[in-house]
């Protein structure tokens, strides 16, 4: 057996922010389980890489891929095996991206190329690629971070709005993100699936919460999202995707949700989590201004400044966020269990986007 297959719930990972137990298969089987290493990824490794799999092995983490640290201290890497659905054509997108990124200034992993010079390896039905592990001493899951991240997401837009892919790379098959125009439907099917499974009065509240915030993005959206200019954005600006050392930036990865659509999506992602995973008790005008001040430090960075438009947009996309979890995950995981823990940790959220609709015209005066 070349790989073992991970069973569900079993591995810690960040959806939609809040913290779950769940490493599912979706779509009725076409995500695909998560894999965990067996005897043949070794002989892979030594065979096309020349590495060696030794007792410093450790399991990084991830929702989407598997992603291994091997080797010593004088030559460590990272060995992603990656899901069924991620396709060639999708991975070739990826590193595309990452080469326009680096030529551009942009801290990214180069593939480490297998002895024959390809950039990954087929082993059973997925990719494999291994890449230099870059060291690091902290991840941007704090206020000063996030302040140095904005400047290295606004370069790293400003880069990717010249770069065209094709569809594998525009469109990715899973991620946290749901498009304005697929909200109600998307939502929709999300809210029935928790109402067919005999709900506890908690959920059918979280369903309930789940539909009025769909109707009052989409209407709001209605107005805003048509004019906005679209283009490759990284998809998970977030925690451990964006690596520090000494307080500077060192490692923009994991590009498993890259697609295009507009850039405030990129944004609006980091200011939901920003404000749902490190908000202190300091009041609804603060939380808003701390925000306001990095919607400031990324418009800093832009080559192409945000426009009233997206700036008009931007609270509203931070509103949807939530609803990735029920009109994505929620809808889609193929095991009703891991539906039901994942829709249990979307209710503040979900809470806390209510009241940005609520205040939407305070929340746009502040990003104006």
């Amino acid at each position: 057996m070349f790989l073992r297959i991970e069973q569900p719930a079993v591995v810690r990972w960040a959806a939609g922010r809040a913290m779950v137990w769940s490493m599912d298969d979706a779509d009725r089987g076409r995500r695909g389980l998560r894999a965990r290493p067996g005897p043949g990824l070794w002989r892979a490794l030594r065979g096309h890489w020349g590495l060696e799999g030794s007792a410093q092995v450790a399991d990084l983490g991830g929702s989407s891929s598997l992603n291994l640290l091997v080797g010593d201290q004088d030559r460590r890497y990272v060995v992603r095996v990656h899901r069924p659905h991620v396709s060639p054509e999708r991975l070739g997108a990826i590193h595309q991206a990452r080469r326009a990124l680096l030529v551009g200034g942009v801290p990214c992993a180069q593939p480490v190329l297998t002895l024959q010079g390809d950039a990954w390896l087929r082993l059973e039905d997925r990719l494999v690629e291994v890449e230099a592990y870059v060291g690091h001493d902290a991840v941007m899951d704090s206020w000063q971070r996030l302040e140095a991240g904005m400047a290295l997401l606004a370069h790293a837009h400003n880069v990717l709005r010249h770069l065209e892919v094709d569809e594998g790379g525009r469109r990715p098959r899973f991620a946290n993100h749901l498009a304005p125009a697929d909200v109600a439907a998307s939502v929709r099917q999300g809210v029935q699936r928790i109402r067919d499974w005999e709900p506890t009065h908690r959920e059918r509240r979280l369903a309930a919460a789940a539909e009025e915030l769909a109707a009052l993005v989409t209407q709001a959206e209605a107005e805003l999202v048509s004019g906005l200019p679209c283009q490759l954005v990284h998809g998970d600006f977030w925690d451990n995707n964006v690596l520090f050392r000494r307080g500077r930036p060192v490692l923009l990865a994991d590009f498993d949700f890259m697609g295009e659509r507009a850039r405030i999506e990129d944004l609006a992602l980091t200011l939901h989590c920003a404000r749902s995973d490190l908000r202190a008790e300091r009041g609804p005008v603060q939380d808003r201004d701390r925000l306001r001040r990095l919607v400031a430090s990324y418009n800093a960075g832009l080559d192409l400044p945000l426009s009233d438009s997206e700036r008009a947009a931007l609270p509203v996309a931070m509103a949807r966020q939530p609803l990735s979890s029920i009109g994505g995950w929620v809808a889609g995981l193929d095991d009703q269990a891991a539906a039901r823990r994942h829709a249990a940790s979307v209710g503040p959220e979900l809470a806390a986007a209510l009241r940005i609709m609520a205040e939407l015209r305070s929340w746009q005066d502040a990003f104006a």
